[in-house]
This record gives structure tokens, C-alpha cells and sequence, in this order.
């Protein structure tokens, strides 16, 4: 046989310099096509044995590049197994399962790795690697099975690959992985094989942990993946496969162990049948600039274990989502952050982002929970089926800058914060409730803001709330019943200095104070405290 250098021919998709400088990157001469060792890639004949061939020599010259013929298609009854430093190479190509498993993993069953030590340094170039799932009839893979799948892994890249028709489990899993990305890839159709439908969550991109039941070998050593990068990807339905659960994230997570540096960009997700990006005990994490319509529950959601059930307290912080493009999720909220009493999530910042609701639904604009110091900042909140901003149990947030309108409940709403600040935001309509409420809480700052056309109040201090500053905003009536309104009970609140002119109110309709609950800036203890109202 030729040594598998000399076959290299004309026209097998190297135009443009790729082969060059995935050799120079490679730092090898050792390049192979799969039909070398005798694969046929005609979809039917069985080509597993010789792409391992090829994928095997790669590995025993010390990396290498192996190709696929563009045009053809390669059957594959079970994983094949890549190894360090090697590049595949499919564009034009596609690899399809016709065995009852995924496609592609960096290990062998009997192979054991800790830490990031397994196999590494590994591209996947193009090609369309379909699992091959529908019901076993339509399509022979009905297991939970990876399409690609990497374990205790360094260095790992995936681009312009498209995998599609996955069996209940996820198109590209990352355990215990780091330095890995996925550019520019098309994920398409998903099938909930399990006898249960127990598994409506998996994820296209699951970013894994290296625990027993999670991880495919061991050593179950708890490690995390981490830098991870999804960028520029496309998730949706294929022509044979429905939603996935989720496009991107995590569902594991172990004491003391947290997935760090992810980021998920620029990506557009149209429709999941749960979140379309959960992040799942991440920490310095960036969701950014994506485009994602059609979610079952929320578009983005961060959360970590509760620690009454796990066992232990688990603290994510640091997380940027922002100028995200949301439409519709049909329950939970565009965009929710949720921690729990005494594990709060810190360092929350929701900038940027434009999402539009509908009515008939009963999702949240942004709902924040258990965040230590969130700021929301810049949203565009439109049409919500529920709240448009939720700050609960969050101590020293910011809530400044959004826009938000047409929200079927409140506007703005905090509840069970101390030290909050709403300001300089323009809420417009509410089909119930009040543009901006405050309920059980300390210490919030309600100042400069525009409210019109509440359900019943512009701004409402109701039970629970204390201490609380009400400056500087302007209130418009429209169908409003009242301006600001205090409740019976709370104390010392301030609210002077507001603007309610020009509404045709009468004082006592458009400010209604709970007896000894406000006084004016002067000191003084009368109602009015220098609003205007006429």
C-alpha cells in the first residue's frame, strides 16, 4: 500500500490554503483519507473499521489530519474513537449512524483519565455527522447516546459541523473539558426516546462535570469543564427530528465545583422545549448577543443547586447577559437568575437586551432571585404575559435605564429586597396592577422614573414596605386610578418632589397615603410633601 501522504489527489477540498495551515498548525506531515484504508462512503456499507484505521494511524504518527471525500456519505455502526492532536477534516462529507450509538468520542471504554489528561488537541472540521434518530424505523438510533462526546480533554474545537437527529441525550457534550469551542455549527432535531419522556432537557451543548452517572469513563474526580465557547451556532428542528431540550447548558454539578469562563454568543436558538440556554453553578460567564424565539420555559436561565436538597452551598457569580434578542417564552421569564436563601447568585449584570412577550402567555420580562447586588440595566421589556421586571429577596440591586411596556401584572416589581434602587426607567401600561410596586421591603429608592397608564397605581408602596424614598418621577394618569399610593401600616416612606400634573386628578385620588406613612423633604409631616398634582 502507498503510504497514505502519496494519495493525497486534485480535488479533494483543500482549495484556499486549509490543508496548509491545518499541517502548519498541526506541526506533522501526516495526512490520510478514510478510503485509504478502504472506507467506501456510499451510506450503506459499514465504513467503521476503516475511518478507525485511518483515525488510528493518525495517532500513531503523532497526530494528523484526516479527510473525508466531500459529496459521500460514511455509515458508521458504532463510535469511532479520536485521538491526540489530530484534525478531521468533512467538509462536503457526511458521517451517519446506522448502529444504535453516537458517532464520534476522544476515548476507548477501557481507557481511564483524570484531571484534563485524556485525549486532546482535536479539531472537527464540517461535515454533516448525523445521528441518525427517529422511532428505529425511520432512523436505526433510538438509545440515549452523544453524538460527539469528550471526557477529561484539552483544546478541543468543533467548527462549521452540522449534527443533527440526536437520540435523547446531546449533539456535543463537554465533560470535564476546557479550552474547547463550537464556531459556527448548525444544530438540528432532537427525539425524547426514553419510554418516560424523562429527557425533555438534554442539551445540544451540555457542559459536563466528571461525576459517576454524568461521565462516560472515569476517573469521577469532580472536575469541570471550563472555557468553553459556543459562538455563531444555529439550533433548531431538522426535517425528521423536533426542538431540543435546551441549546446550551448544564444540568450537574458536585460540591464545591463550578463551570468557569463560558461563554455562549451570537448564536441563534428558534424554539427548545425547556430554557434555550441554562447555566447551571457557571461562574465568569458571558451570554451574549444571541437571537432566541420559541422557548418552552425561560430563553436564559442561570440557577445552582439548592442547597436545603444538595447537601451543600453552591454560589454562582459574575455573569454578563446582555444584548440578547428574546421573543416568547411561553413560561418562567426571557431572562430569570435564581439563587436560594443563603446561596445567593452575586455579580449579576442583565444589560441590553430586547424581549417581547405575549399576553396569552405567562412569562416574566427579568426576574432576578436570591441575587446579590443584580443590576438590570438598558432592557427593553415588551408585552409579558406576567411581570416585565422581578427583583425577589435580592439586596442592593439596580434597576435603572429599562423600558418596559404593556406588562399584563406590574411594570417593575420588588419584593423582599432591602436596598434597591429603581430609577430612570419608563414603564407604560399595565392590564393589572401598577407600573412600579414594592412589596415587603427596606430602603428602596424610587426616583426619576415614568410611569403612565397603570392598571391602578403609577408607583405603590404596599404591605411589608418601609423606609422607602419615592423622588423626582413623573407620573401620567391615562386609565390609571392613582398615582402613588401607600398602603396602611408600612412607615417611613418620603415621597415629595414628584411630578403628577396635568392629569385632571384630584389630590386625593392621585395621592393616597396609609395614615403616618410619608413625610415631605422639609421635615414636615403633612401629606402632600411637595408633589405637584392638578
Amino acid at each position: 500500500m502507498s503510504t497514505p501522504v502519496d494519495m493525497w489527489r486534485p480535488g479533494m477540498d483543500i482549495t484556499g490554503g486549509r490543508l496548509q495551515y491545518m499541517l502548519e498548525r498541526l506541526n506533522t506531515s501526516s495526512t490520510v483519507n478514510v478510503e485509504t484504508f478502504g472506507a467506501v462512503g456510499d451510506g450503506i456499507t459499514d465504513d467503521t473499521a476503516s475511518i478507525q484505521a485511518a483515525l488510528d494511524f493518525a495517532n500513531e504518527s503523532g497526530g494528523g489530519l484526516v479527510q473525508f471525500t466531500p459529496g459521500k456519505t460514511y455509515a458508521v455502526s458504532t463510535f469511532l474513537v479520536v485521538y491526540d492532536y489530530t484534525t478531521i477534516y468533512a467538509y462536503g462529507a457526511t458521517i451517519k449512524a446506522i448502529g444504535n450509538s453516537g458517532l464520534l468520542r476522544n476515548f476507548r471504554s477501557d481507557e481511564t483519565f483524570s484531571a484534563y489528561d485524556g485525549h486532546s488537541h482535536i479539531q472537527i472540521l464540517g461535515g454533516i455527522w448525523d445521528g441518525n434518530a427517529f422511532n428505529g424505523s425511520t432512523g436505526s438510533v433510538t438509545a440515549m447516546t452523544n453524538v460527539m462526546g469528550f471526557v477529561h480533554s484539552a483544546d478541543i474545537t468543533i467548527r462549521d459541523a452540522t449534527i443533527q437527529n440526536v437520540s435523547s441525550s446531546h449533539g456535543v457534550e463537554f465533560n470535564s473539558t476546557e479550552n474547547a469551542k463550537v464556531v459556527n455549527c448548525n444544530f438540528l432535531g432532537y427525539q425524547d426516546n426514553t419510554p418516560d419522556s424523562s429527557r425533555q432537557y438534554a442539551e445540544a451543548v451540555q457542559i459536563d462535570i466528571a461525576v459517576s452517572g454524568s461521565a462516560s469513563i472515569g476517573a469521577f474526580d469532580s472536575t469541570p469543564s471550563r472555557n468553553i465557547l459556543v459562538d455563531g451556532c444555529y439550533f433548531g428542528v431538522s426535517a425528521r427530528c423536533g426542538k431540543f431540550g435546551r441549546a446550551v447548558g448544564s444540568h450537574t454539578l458536585a460540591s464545591g465545583k463550578y463551570y468557569y469562563g463560558i461563554q455562549v454568543v451570537n448564536n441563534r436558538i428558534e424554539g427548545t422545549i425547556q430554557e434555550g440556554i441554562r447555566g447551571y453553578g457557571w461562574r465568569r460567564a458571558s451570554v451574549a448577543n444571541n437571537v432566541i424565539s420559541g422557548t418552552g420555559y425561560s430563553a436564559i436561565a442561570m440557577t445552582h443547586p439548592n442547597p436545603s436538597g444538595a447537601g451543600y452551598n453552591a454560589n454562582s457569580r459574575n455573569i454578563a447577559i446582555t444584548g440578547n434578542t428574546i421573543e416568547r417564552p411561553a413560561t418562567d421569564s426571557g431572562i430569570r437568575c435564581i439563587g436560594y436563601s443563603g446561596a445567593t447568585i452575586d455579580q449579576v449584570v442583565i444589560s441590553g437586551n430586547s424581549m417581547v412577550g405575549n399576553a396569552a402567555d405567562s412569562a416574566n420580562g427579568v426576574h432576578v432571585e436570591y441575587c446579590s447586588r443584580p443590576v438590570v440595566t438598558a432592557n427593553n421589556v415588551a408585552s409579558m404575559g406576567s411581570t416585565g421586571i422581578y427583583n425577589n429577596s435580592c439586596d442592593g440591586g439596580s434597576i435603572t435605564g429599562n423600558t418596559v411596556k404593556s406588562s399584563a401584572s406590574n411594570g417593575i416589581n420588588v419584593n423582599g429586597s432591602t436596598g434597591t434602587v429603581v430609577s430612570g426607567n419608563s414603564v407604560d401600561t399595565t392590564t393589572t396592577n401598577h407600573c412600579i410596586f414594592v412589596g415587603a421591603s427596606n430602603d428602596v429608592l424610587i426616583s426619576g422614573n415614568r410611569t403612565t397608564n397603570a392598571g391602578v397605581a403609577g408607583i405603590r408602596l404596599s404591605t411589608g414596605a418601609n423606609d422607602c424614598t419615592v423622588t423626582g418621577n413623573r407620573v401620567v394618569k391615562g386609565s390609571s386610578t392613582n398615582g402613588i399610593s401607600t398602603i396602611s401600616g408600612t412607615t417611613g416612606h418620603t415621597v415629595a418632589n414628584n411630578d403628577l400634573s396635568g392629569n385632571g386628578w384630584s389630590v386625593a385620588a392621585a395621592l393616597v397615603f396609609g395614615a403616618a406613612a410619608t413625610t415631605s423633604f422639609g421635615g414636615g409631616t403633612s401629606s402632600p410633601g411637595f408633589n405637584l398634582v392638578s
